[in-house]
């Protein structure tokens, strides 16, 4: 007749989680820093805690065809902004959490890099 083991229970000790520090990138930016990067930025704004653009387009399907580059573009920066959709308007938000909601050089970047899309709004 075969025998089976039985695994030894292993011990395990309870660590205490710390909150791991955000890269040099996820780190909040003044608000001096923040206005700088934006000058090379037409048309985004500072506004408390966001940096943000409304762009605008001729036709509602232009805005939701744009809407849609740049959630799928964010999405390999795996940095997501907010995202609202009007009749030929687009708002484009961004703010780092991982930042306690503050903006971080990777909310430049990422505007940056919707800045350099093809794809501009019609009018």
């Amino acid at each position: 007749m075969p025998t089976t083991s039985k695994a030894k229970p292993t011990k395990t000790t309870a660590k205490k989680e710390t909150k791991p520090k955000p890269p040099a990138a996820r780190k909040p930016m003044t608000d001096e820093a923040v206005a700088k990067a934006l000058k090379t930025l037409h048309g985004w704004s500072h506004e408390g805690n966001v940096i943000q653009k409304t762009f605008k387009f001729s036709t509602y399907l232009a805005g939701l065809a744009f809407a849609t580059t740049v959630g799928t573009m964010a999405e390999g920066f795996d940095h997501h902004p907010d995202i609202l959709i009007k009749w030929r308007k687009v708002t484009v938000s961004f703010s780092t959490h991982d930042a306690d909601d503050k903006v971080t050089a990777t909310d430049i970047k990422v505007a940056e890099a919707i800045e350099a899309l093809p794809y501009k709004p019609e009018f």
